[in-house]
């Protein structure tokens, strides 16, 4: 059932048409090749058929576990090697399937991600999932309070993928700028549709920062991503 419970479908359609502002976007991001894969080494070996079946079984089960849709996850693969992400952050792990997008791009710029999770019985399923896909050496496991975590980390991270409870973002934002986010770093934001009402104050925040370009945008016509680029200079 195609509704969109929280904006109409104009303003659902004003909003997605933020998307045009990613060319900007993209304009910025090009500055990150500083972020390419030389000497980063040959990616290890993953077997296709495998790994296209695993992603066809998480599918399935994918609403059931809060997971990305599927174009949602080719996005995140895509956005993590345009950028030539090298290290990668994600709050809300789940079952492990975006992770395993952010991953596959992850074997061609040669870089790692932290991903966090506050259930066990969801970090361990990734884990599994993760392992099934040959991607284990890509993936660092964090299980708790991801607002206890982040101050932890050593970071500074060029690609955060948020996904987690919504009210927390602009704590995680806080937490993570500046020391955190390094110079030409991309956060996306998932459900930024949907639950729009739920972070509006990371909404206004971020779409005001002096620091950051932000566009709202939507591969599936239902739900999206907030997107910011944190500006080098």
């Amino acid at each position: 059932m195609n509704t969109l419970p929280e904006i109409k479908r104009r303003e659902f359609l004003k909003a997605t048409s933020g998307a045009v502002g990613l060319a900007t976007l993209l304009e910025g991001i090009s500055a990150l090749n500083s972020f390419g894969a030389e000497g980063a080494g040959k990616p290890g070996p993953i077997n296709k058929e495998a790994l296209n079946q695993l992603l066809a079984e998480m599918d399935t089960v994918g609403r059931k576990m809060l997971s990305v849709p599927r174009q949602d996850g080719q996005f995140l693969n895509l956005m993590v090697k345009a950028t030539r992400a090298k290290s990668v952050l994600e709050i809300g792990t789940s079952q492990g399937y975006s992770a395993i997008w952010i991953s596959l791009g992850l074997e061609e710029t040669g870089g790692k991600m932290t991903t966090i999770d506050i259930a066990p019985d969801k970090v361990e399923l990734a884990k599994a999932n993760v392992a099934k896909a040959g991607l284990t050496r890509r993936v660092t496991f964090h299980e708790g309070d991801a607002h206890q975590i982040v101050p932890t980390l050593e970071g500074p991270f060029d690609f955060v993928f948020l996904d987690a409870d919504k009210e927390g973002q602009l704590d995680y934002f806080n937490k993570l700028y500046p020391k955190k986010l390094a110079p030409g770093a991309i956060i996306a934001v998932h459900n930024a549709i949907r639950a729009r009402n739920s972070m509006k104050d990371y909404m206004d925040m971020i779409s005001k920062h002096a620091e950051f370009d932000t566009v709202t945008l939507s591969l599936t016509m239902q739900d999206g991503f907030e997107v910011s680029y944190r500006k080098r200079v």
